[in-house]
Order: structure tokens, then sequence, then C-alpha cells
């Protein structure tokens, strides 16, 4: 008779301490990830931050299109005024080289001495082609997505650098 007490108390002392068992072991396992697959609370605010940043450098390359394309403008309506470029001009064409530089290695580009296809013989049909480009430049950030490496964008950097080391080679007045 003790002996079937000890049996029953023991049978009904077992199911709440599994249960506990199956409870405490629940918590102790990794944590699920979240639906969207980041992962914990901090590679999730990492990966959010990451986001920002590259969402920032990307409108500080579209910012930085818009005044290649301002400087081009005025470099061009100078031009027309006095048929030839002056000190303020050339301050612009270093500070326009600059910025494409900035586009270029913002876009991935890196710093490769490709020649200038078709170079202008003169000062007027280069400065109209530098409009021109910094125009198609500003048309290929705008098109391009923060999520992708834009050949395009690297191509018509270089060619805009280029053409402005061309535009050192011709005599200034």
């Amino acid at each position: 008779m003790r002996r079937a007490l000890i049996l029953i108390a023991a049978l009904l002392a077992l199911p709440p301490v599994c249960a506990s068992a199956q409870i405490n072991g629940a918590h102790q396992t990794s944590p699920a990830p979240s639906p969207r697959g980041f992962g914990s609370p901090t590679e999730e605010m990492l990966h959010r931050a990451e986001i920002r940043r590259e969402e920032e450098m990307h409108k500080e390359m579209v910012e930085r299109a818009d005044e290649v394309v301002h400087l081009g403008d005025q470099l061009l309506t100078s031009f027309k005024k006095n048929n030839s470029l002056t000190r303020d001009d050339v301050k612009r064409l270093e500070k326009l080289e600059k910025l494409a530089r900035k586009i270029r290695g913002g876009a991935g580009g890196s710093d490769d001495e490709e020649g200038l296809s078709d170079p202008p013989g003169k000062m007027e049909s280069a400065v109209t082609r530098l409009a021109k480009l910094t125009g198609d430049l500003k048309e290929s950030v705008a098109k391009t997505s923060r999520l992708v490496v834009s050949g395009n964008v690297i191509r018509r950097s270089n060619e805009l650098i280029e053409l402005i080391r061309h535009m050192r080679t011709f005599k200034l007045p």
C-alpha cells in the first residue's frame, strides 16, 4: 500500500515537472527571425542605418549632378558672352572636375586614364560638348537607383573629366 501511494504521488507530480521543463526549454532557444529576415533587433537597426546612409549618399550624388549642370550652363553662357574662358571659368572647370570625380566614385567607378574619343578641336565646340555632357550626366544620375552601380554614370563622368583635361590644353587669353 505504501508503495502504491508513492507511485501515485510520483505520477501526479511528474506532469507539472515535465510541462515546466518544456516551457523553460522553449525560452532558451534562439529567438526566431523577424518576418522580414533581419534577425535580431540590433541587426535590423544596423540594416536600417545602412539603408539611410545609402539613401543620403544617393541624394548627395543627385545634388552634385544638379550643381554640375549649373556649372556647365554658366560656362556655356560665359563663353558665348566673352568668346573665351575667364579666370572664373577656369575655377568653374576645376570645381566641375572635382564634382565629376565624386559622382564617379559614388557610382562605383575608379580613376582610369581612358582617352577622350573624338576630342574637339576648338574651345567653342568643347564648351558646347561640356554643357551637353553635364546634362547627360545629370539625367543618368537621376535615372540610377542607389542599389546599382551604373556604368552609364561612370562612363559619362569619365568623359566629362577627360574633356575638362582636354580643355586645359587650349590656350587661354
